[in-house]
Formats: structure tokens, C-alpha cells, sequence
């Protein structure tokens, strides 16, 4: 890929995960100025309204994802979809036994088990599966001719700057908190989307990844009373 599709490709990229991001950000913000912002660790008190808030920070991925599979072609196989294979059937099946076994221990131990079961579909669908598809499978997709150090640091550059405001917890930006990001939570964000771009693409398919991701961010739930 010449430096002259690079660029437009590179800036579509931070486009992509810009609006992603921000959209993300206004809503959530909003909603916690307001009072009305429901925590995954609190899900049970009102499951159709954490689901709504949920799809509606979704909303741009929804839409980049309906468009990816009209415009793709062939999609699945473009987009590591498909399970193909003992290896990659193997690795599935073991990340999702794992997954089961952790939601199961959940369920055993812990005393709301409604915020147990919409905390593994909110990690599996709206986290692990919207972060692993956007950074790794679309960005990356823009990026499948070009040198594999470029197709794997920018995707995963911006994988790691959008949890900014997750690390602030949702409060305001300051620079103070900008610099112990970066210093911290940033390198691992970075290195961690590495990681599962390698797996992603060793094993030839998304799910990987998105298991994995979907069980390291679900076992937060352990921390519940």
C-alpha cells in the first residue's frame, strides 16, 4: 500500500473510533449528570433501561457493522467469522467452557444472580465483541495490505487512547490524569490488543480473541458481593 491510500485509511481509522469513543462518552456522561446512568454492577435494578443505555453507546458500532456486511465481501471469512478446523474449534470450545465454568462459579456464590447473567451478555456482546470486531477485525481489515507493524499499531493505538474515559471513570479530563494514563494503563491496553490481534489472527478467527477478552473483563464480576 503506497503512503497515499495509507493515509486516507490511517485517518478513517481515528475517524472510526473517534465517533465510537465520543458517542460513547456524551451519552454516558450525560446520563451520570443526570443521575440516570445504570452500572453493570447494578444491572438487576433495572435491566431494560442498562440494556437501552447499552445499545444506544453501541449505536455507531451497530451501524459500522451493517454497513461492513453489506459492503465486505465475503464477509465472514473477511472478518474472521468462521470456525474452521480442530485447532480453532478446540481453542472456541475450551474459551468457552472456561467462560461457563466462571459464569457458573458466579451464579453458585453470589447473591444477585440477575446482575450475574446480564453482566456476562453486557461483557461478552457489548464489550469483548463490539472492542474485538472494531479494533481488530475493521481497522485492521482497512490496513491488510500494509506492513504488519502498521496493521498492528494503529488499531491498536486506539484501542488503548478510547479507555481514557473509562480509566477517569467518567469524570472530567484533567492533564494530571491524562499523564498517570498514559503512563499506566496505557501500555497495557496496547500491549493486551496486540496480544489479541496475534491470537486473531494465529488462529484465523475472531472468536478467540473475544472469548478471551470477554472472560479477563467478566471476572471482575468476582469482586460482587
Amino acid at each position: 500500500m503506497t503512503k497515499k491510500k495509507l493515509f486516507p485509511r490511517a485517518l478513517l481509522i481515528f475517524i472510526i473510533c473517534l465517533i465510537h469513543v465520543c458517542w460513547a462518552a456524551f451519552w454516558i456522561y450525560k446520563w451520570k449528570e443526570s443521575g440516570q446512568l445504570i452500572s453493570a454492577s447494578k444491572a438487576s435494578s433495572n435491566i431494560p433501561g442498562i440494556f437501552f443505555q447499552n445499545l444506544i453507546t453501541c449505536a455507531p458500532f451497530i451501524l459500522l457493522f451493517i454497513v461492513a456486511a453489506i459492503k465486505i465481501r465475503p464477509f465472514a471469512t473477511e472478518l474472521y467469522f468462521t470456525i474452521k478446523g480442530k485447532v480453532q474449534w478446540t481453542l472456541t470450545l475450551i474459551l468457552a467452557a472456561a467462560l461457563l465454568a466462571l459464569t457458573t462459579y458466579c451464579l453458585i456464590t453470589k447473591a444477585d444472580k440477575v446482575t450475574i447473567l446480564y453482566n456476562i451478555f453486557y461483557y461478552l456482546v457489548f464489550i469483548a465483541f463490539v472492542e474485538e470486531v472494531l479494533d481488530r477485525d475493521f481497522c485492521t481489515w482497512l490496513l491488510k495490505d500494509e506492513k504488519t507493524w502498521i496493521r498492528y499499531l494503529l488499531p491498536n493505538l486506539m484501542f488503548a487512547a478510547m479507555h481514557i474515559f473509562s480509566y477517569s471513570s467518567w469524570q472530567s479530563l484533567t492533564w494530571p490524569m491524562v499523564g498517570s494514563f498514559m503512563s499506566t494503563q496505557f501500555i497495557g491496553l496496547l500491549l493486551s490488543g496486540l496480544v489479541f490481534q496475534l491470537l486473531k489472527e494465529k488462529t484465523g478467527t475472531i472468536w478467540v480473541p473475544v472469548l478471551l477478552h470477554a472472560i479477563l473483563d467478566f471476572s471482575s464480576v468476582l469482586k460482587l458481593a
